[in-house]
């Protein structure tokens, strides 16, 4: 699929809060099938393909509204290809690593998310996420749901655990396409900081991590 002409117009959108959301909502319509299109002709299967497509997506939401748009060092479609390159880089280089090395089993859609430090961690979480835990794993969880709007723990559970599509998800919750990827990216920092602070360098884990719960957002 070529990718379609930018308006300098829809990049200065994306910087202003109070027009944000909408040009979100018609970026991710432009562009979600472009981005899918160059995954699966990088040679992914169609589930891999779909992650990686949200996984950048969601690094776009986070830069973009950073992203100073200079026509002297080059085009916005340049930019774009880079920033997907580099995701499709790091998805072959994670996958060459997991060859070489015994599977730990569970699910790796947090393998992507900062803070979680090696597979047995991602395993650990995957596996409470999904209700297949108990003891300390599954406490982690509830504790940052608990901090958690409901809608914004569906928005990151449906998007990422049950790899439905963004638009479809925010179409369900009645929320923003934007508000879906805010949701994801927060429980994400969330559950990672929470890990962390309950394997402090590998240690065993703290009893009740963190400080005062904060209230649902």
């Amino acid at each position: 699929m070529p990718i379609p002409s930018t308006h300098v117009s829809l990049l200065d959108d994306l910087r202003a809060t109070d027009r944000r959301d909408d040009a979100w909502a018609a970026f991710h319509l432009r562009y979600r099938d472009v981005i899918f299109g160059w995954c699966l002709r990088r040679g992914l299967p169609a589930d891999d393909a779909e992650d990686l497509t949200q996984d950048a997506l969601l690094k776009l939401f986070q830069r973009l509204p950073r992203y100073c748009h200079d026509p002297a060092r080059g085009q916005f479609r340049g930019w774009l290809k880079t920033v997907v390159g580099n995701i499709l880089t790091d998805y072959w280089r994670r996958q060459h690593a997991r060859s070489e090395r015994p599977a730990v089993g569970g699910t790796t859609f947090l393998d992507r998310a900062a803070g979680v430090a090696d597979d047995a961690a991602v395993a650990e979480l995957s596996t409470a996420i999904e209700g297949r835990a108990r003891g300390g794993a599954a406490a982690l969880v509830e504790r940052v749901r608990a901090k958690l709007k409901e809608s914004t723990w569906q928005a990151f559970y449906q998007t990422v655990v049950e790899r439905r599509p963004a638009a479809e998800v925010a179409a369900e919750l009645n929320l923003s396409v934007a508000a879906v990827y805010k949701s994801t990216y927060r429980v994400k920092q969330m559950l990672t900081e929470e890990y962390g602070h309950a394997h402090p360098e590998g240690g065993d884990p703290v009893s009740e991590p963190g400080g005062a719960e904060a209230p649902p957002a």
